[in-house]
């Protein structure tokens, strides 16, 4: 009946959006060029899914400079969630979900804040990743029709069924063959360790299977990009724990 004050509404929330999105950037100081890529998460369904099995307990063994307190593996997935949930804030008006392996999952979490009654319960038991995601892909199989879905799994270890055994294989099977369709839900999966070999599993995968990339931890990354752009580059925990979600561009078209 009032076509202007819709259009007006819309401007409004459009400005807004932008102020928080722009707010984000200078609070996780994400440098010029990799903050231009973020934007082509918009309009996606975020699903973080956590691995808080006891092994996240561990600490990251390298400091990022002499003298700083180490990072526990649960310490680095709950800096970076946290973050994604910020920004997520800023480009999906559902919220981010955030699913775990051993506890029930948070739903439409619009502030990292909202999450810290959950983060204070310390990481414990397996590591049943095949089970949740399935979990996610069969309650969010409605939403893959209406826009992308995408699912960062953050983990630091081999995938265990039910009976605790080792089931790697299965996981393959599952992002390689369940996702469907595949190109519409990408996943990244995010090392919480840089014990790389407890990791070797994961190796080649996201060169066979469609829609997939495998993110380092934050010192691991940031050794291959200084490598790459030289000392000076400007490269910030911002910059790795979401736009190396910017190799999410590689899905975001």
């Amino acid at each position: 009946m009032y076509p202007h004050l819709h259009e007006a509404s819309h401007s409004k929330s459009l400005d807004q959006n932008m102020t928080a999105f722009e707010e984000f950037i200078r609070r996780y100081h994400i440098n010029e060029g990799f903050a231009s890529k973020l934007h082509g998460l918009r309009g996606y369904e975020i699903v973080f899914l956590c691995d808080d099995s006891g092994s996240m307990k561990a600490p990251i063994r390298r400091a990022s400079s002499a003298g700083q307190q180490q990072y526990t593996r649960w310490e680095e997935l709950k800096k970076t969630v946290s973050m994604v949930v910020d920004l997520a804030s800023t480009v999906d008006p559902d919220g981010v979900d955030v699913y775990f392996l051993n506890r029930k999952p948070l739903l439409n979490v619009h502030n990292s804040k909202e999450l810290v009654s959950t983060f204070a319960t310390p990481p414990n038991g397996a590591t049943p990743i095949v089970r949740a995601l399935r979990q996610v892909l069969n309650e969010k199989k409605n939403e893959i029709q209406q826009r992308k879905l995408l699912i960062v799994i953050a983990t630091d270890g081999i995938p265990t069924d039910n009976n605790g055994q080792p089931n790697v294989q299965e996981f393959y099977q599952v992002l390689a063959h369940e996702r469907i369709p595949i190109d519409r839900v990408p996943v990244t999966i995010m090392t919480c360790t840089d014990d790389r070999e407890c990791m070797s599993y994961l190796n080649d995968w996201d060169r066979k299977i469609p829609n997939l990339d495998v993110v380092d931890n934050y010192e691991s990354e940031k050794e291959e990009i200084l490598a790459v752009q030289g000392k000076s580059f400007p490269f910030s925990f911002g910059d790795v724990s979401l736009v190396d979600n910017t190799k999410l561009q590689i899905f975001i078209s």
